[in-house]
């Protein structure tokens, strides 16, 4: 008899939910994609994948959301077009992913639309290497791509970006990295002699010079990074030991145009290190550096510990700002700093993006934001203004 109360509670319990579900119109949950991301400044975080695909990650540089992501092949490299309205990769596809023919290509997409708007073929022989901002390039007015080879001799092959073809391979012997100059048609390289030797390509695309500096560094005392940045005629780049190198490439036979240390008479012995380390906003003409204390041989690598602002005109740290073990940098080009650090993250949580604003004068630093879980291998950010 118990047991026929309760079923007849339960009943009456259930048949007013049906009557009421039952007159309430089933409205199905429709799902689309959208036609293009959110507009607004963008930070580009590349998860470069040796066993599959590359992702890049877009997220907003505003509120350090996801907007969407760009995938592409095997250890793939990335820039940004001048307008900073399109997205370039260079990557492999293996056709049988441990041996055999390998595909490798350029890919260019639409940064709105997360598209892709143009593929072309490059030499096999790209140098399958860690994300370098150094490494793929395009020519000053984007007449060129230039692709980074290794087999393991160096070369840079040349694509013309309006036909799709590869016009040049040029070797480059003992020398890595590409720099474009002001010149759409040369570039340079550094050199482990500690020289820079330009490449001045012919109006045709079909030949190529070759002029080789006088020694403007000791790479055995004080090593150059290969990542720079470029401030008018001047390629900048930091040594091992904490210095900065000035070179002048506008003329086809490079220059040191100057020469300083930002580190002498600082205690701790702190020097640079990460991957991009550099990172030079123009209008404040304020260089940042990833920085770690207790430099030695081959802590070069090592996540910073400090972000510091060097002033490029009176040559001194105006500002030092606490980080995590960043990896990699980037800068907007505002006339307010907003500074973007790369991280291997905490707890195995993946990438990391830490976002920084600078006040008054003095330019203080604080952290402002935040995105975690942006991949496993990450070196390399970008951002878009």
């Amino acid at each position: 008899m118990k047991s026929n109360v309760v079923c007849c509670t339960l009943l009456a319990t259930v048949f007013p939910l049906l009557s009421a579900q039952a007159s309430t119109p089933f409205k199905p949950e429709r799902i689309g994609v959208e036609k293009e991301i959110k507009p607004g400044p963008n930070v580009y975080v590349m998860d470069q994948s040796w066993s599959g695909s590359t992702n890049i990650t877009v997220v907003s540089a505003e509120n350090m959301k996801t907007k969407g992501n760009i995938s592409t092949g095997l250890i793939a490299q990335m820039l940004l077009s001048n307008d900073n309205k399109q997205l370039y990769t260079a990557s492999v596809y293996p056709k049988r992913i441990v041996w055999g023919e390998t595909d490798a290509v350029v890919q260019r997409f639409n940064i709105a639309s997360l598209s892709l708007l143009k593929e072309m073929s490059t030499s096999p022989k790209m140098a399958q290497v860690s994300a370098n901002i150094n490494t793929f390039k395009l020519s000053t007015n984007e007449k060129y791509a230039l692709v980074q080879n290794a087999t393991p001799a160096a070369s840079v092959s040349v694509i013309s970006l309006e036909s799709g073809s590869q016009l040049l391979e040029i070797p480059t012997p003992g020398c890595w990295g590409i720099y474009p100059s002001q010149d759409d048609n040369r570039f340079s390289s550094l050199c482990g002699d500690g020289t820079v030797t330009s490449y001045q390509i012919s109006d045709d695309g079909k030949n190529y010079q070759a002029t080789k500096s006088d020694k403007v560094f000791d790479s055995d005392k004080d090593a150059l990074f290969i990542s720079s940045q470029r401030d008018g005629d001047n390629l900048i780049f930091t040594s091992f030991n904490g210095s900065l190198y000035l070179i002048n490439d506008k003329e086809a036979k490079a220059t040191l145009s100057d020469k300083f240390s930002y580190t002498k008479g600082t205690k701790g012995n702190w020097v640079p290190g990460g991957f991009e380390v550099l990172a030079l906003n123009k209008p404040t003409n304020l260089m940042f550096v990833s920085m770690h204390p207790k430099g030695k041989e081959g802590s070069h690598k090592d996540g910073a510990k400090e972000i510091w602002g060097i002033d490029m005109k009176s040559h001194k740290v105006v500002t030092r700002v606490k980080t995590k073990d960043a990896l990699s940098i980037a800068v907007s080009q505002t006339q307010k700093p907003e500074l973007f650090a790369l991280s291997e993250g905490e707890n195995g949580e993946g990438g990391t993006v830490l976002k920084y604003t600078f006040k008054g004068e003095k330019f203080v630093g604080k952290e402002v934001g935040k995105a975690r879980g942006l991949g496993s291998f990450n070196q390399m950010l970008l951002v878009d203004y």
